[in-house]
C-alpha cells in the first residue's frame, strides 16, 4: 500500500493557546468595560509579583480596586495572588474621598490541564483573592470565587471559546487601542454642583413615585394576565397609569445607577459614557426631560382624561337610555325628561307574544308604549321627576322575567 501524498487537514482548534493569547483576547473587552489599566512587567510598583505573571491589569478607582493577573506554565499563580494581595492591602486604603475600600485579586492561570493549579479562593491572602484556571488544550474555564471588583468570568470563557474556534488573538495594537479607549472614555468628570442637583432631582422622584412604581410592577402583571382585556376607557387609563409608574421607577433606578456608577454604569451606558461633554449633557438633558414628561403625564394628563371619562362627555348618554336582557337584575340612570327603551327581543321568539311590562312608580317613570301584539317585545318609558322606579317584565307563560332598577335625576356635571 502506497503512502498518500494528500496533506492532512489542518485543524486550528487542535493547537493549544498561550497565556498571552488568552490575556489579549480577554483584556481587549475587559479594559473598556470594567475600567482596567495595563501595567508593564517592568513596572517597579509590581515587581513583587511580576515574575509570576505574563500580563498585569489593575483598576484603582472606586470602592473595589482590583488586580487581574494572567499566569502561564511554570509560573506560580498562588504566589502572584499573595504578593498582589499584600500590595493592594498596603496601597489601596480608605481616604478622605473614598471612605470604604475593598480590594480584590484575580489570577487567571493558563496552562495545559496537567500543569494547572487548583482553582478557588487563595487562603491566607490579606485581601480576597482567587485563582481561575483555563485549560490551554481544551479551553475549559474554572472560575471559582469572586473577589471584590473582579471582572465577569464570562469574558474569560468567551475569550477561551474564541481561541478554540481558531480565531486569532488581538494584536498589541488592538490592546493598546482598547486601553486608550478607557483613558478617553470620560475626560471631564461631572461637576459636584451638577451631580448634587441631579441627586436632589432623583431623591424627589424616588420619594414621590418610587413606591407607586413598585406597586405598579406588582399589579400590572396580574391585571394583564387576568384574561380580561381593557376594552373600555376606564380600564385603559388604569393600565396606562401603571405603565407610566413602572417607567418612572425604571428611570429612577437608571439615574441612581448612573450617578453612583453602580457596576460602572456611568462608563458603559451609551450617551452617558461618551467622551464628548456635549453628548453627555444632551443625554442627561433628554433623561431629565423624559422623567418630567412621565411625571406630567401621570399627575396631569391621565387624571384629566379619567375625569372627562367619568363626567359624561356625551350629553345624550343619560337622556336616551337603552336596556336589553343582559341588564336583567341591574341598574341604570336616566335624567329627568329623558327616555328609556327596554328591548327584550333577546328572549326566544316563541315568548314574544303577550309579554307584560310594568313600572313600579309611574310618577317617576311612566310607561309610554307597551310591546306590540306582533313583533319584538320593546317598551318605552319617560322619566318625569327625581326618584327611583323598577321596570318589570314577564312572558305570557311566566318562564321568562326581567327586572331593572331605574334611578332618575338631574344631568351629571
Amino acid at each position: 500500500m502506497g503512502i498518500s501524498s494528500e496533506l492532512a487537514p489542518y485543524h486550528r482548534r487542535a493547537l493549544p493557546f498561550t497565556a498571552e493569547d488568552l490575556a489579549r483576547t480577554a483584556l481587549v473587552r475587559i479594559l473598556p468595560r470594567s475600567r482596567y489599566r495595563l501595567a508593564a512587567p517592568t513596572d517597579a510598583r509590581f515587581q513583587s509579583f511580576a515574575a509570576n505573571t505574563t500580563r498585569i491589569a489593575y483598576r484603582q478607582q472606586g470602592a473595589t480596586p482590583s488586580f487581574l493577573l494572567f499566569s502561564g506554565p511554570g509560573q506560580n499563580p498562588h504566589g502572584a495572588a499573595m504578593a498582589a494581595a499584600s500590595w493592594a492591602e498596603q496601597n489601596w486604603r480608605p481616604n478622605a474621598i473614598q471612605r470604604k475600600v475593598r480590594p480584590g485579586v484575580v489570577v487567571v492561570h493558563v496552562a495545559p490541564g496537567n500543569q494547572l493549579t487548583p482553582a478557588g479562593q487563595v487562603s491566607g491572602a490579606v485581601v480576597p483573592a482567587a485563582v481561575w484556571t483555563v485549560d490551554a488544550a481544551v479551553g475549559k474555564v474554572q472560575a471559582t470565587g469572586r473577589p471584590p471588583g473582579s471582572p465577569s468570568a464570562g469574558e474569560v470563557r468567551q475569550a477561551a471559546n474564541a481561541l478554540m474556534r481558531g480565531e486569532p488573538a488581538p494584536t498589541l495594537g488592538e490592546l493598546d487601542l482598547a486601553e486608550r479607549g478607557v483613558m478617553q472614555l470620560r475626560t471631564v468628570s461631572m461637576p459636584r454642583a451638577v451631580s448634587g442637583l441631579l441627586g436632589l432631582f432623583l431623591f424627589y422622584f424616588a420619594l414621590r413615585y418610587g413606591i407607586g412604581g413598585l406597586l405598579s410592577l406588582m399589579i400590572l402583571p396580574n391585571l394583564l394576565g387576568a384574561g380580561t382585556e381593557p376594552t373600555n376607557t376606564g380600564k385603559l387609563l388604569v393600565v396606562a397609569q401603571l405603565v407610566v409608574n413602572a417607567l418612572l421607577l425604571a428611570g429612577i433606578v437608571l439615574g441612581v445607577g448612573l450617578l453612583l456608577n453602580f457596576r460602572n454604569m456611568a462608563f458603559r451606558v451609551p450617551g452617558f459614557s461618551s467622551g464628548s461633554t456635549t453628548t453627555r449633557n444632551v443625554s442627561w438633558g433628554a433623561y431629565i426631560a423624559a422623567m418630567i414628561v412621565l411625571a406630567v403625564t401621570l399627575d396631569g394628563v391621565l387624571p384629566a382624561a379619567e375625569h372627562r371619562s367619568l363626567v359624561n362627555p356625551n350629553p345624550n348618554q343619560y337622556t336616551h337610555v337603552a336596556a336589553t336582557i343582559t341588564d336583567d337584575g341591574g341598574e341604570t340612570y336616566v335624567v329627568v325628561n329623558g327616555d328609556l327603551t327596554v328591548d327584550l327581543s333577546g328572549w326566544p321568539q316563541s315568548e314574544w307574544s303577550g309579554v307584560q311590562v310594568t313600572t313600579s312608580n309611574p310618577s317617576v317613570l311612566s310607561l309610554d308604549s307597551k310591546p306590540a301584539a306582533s313583533g319584538p317585545p320593546i317598551a318605552t318609558f319617560t322619566a318625569h321627576q327625581a326618584g327611583a322606579s323598577r321596570v318589570n317584565a314577564t312572558s305570557a307563560d311566566g318562564r321568562y322575567s326581567f327586572q331593572l332598577r331605574v334611578d332618575v335625576g338631574p344631568q351629571p356635571t
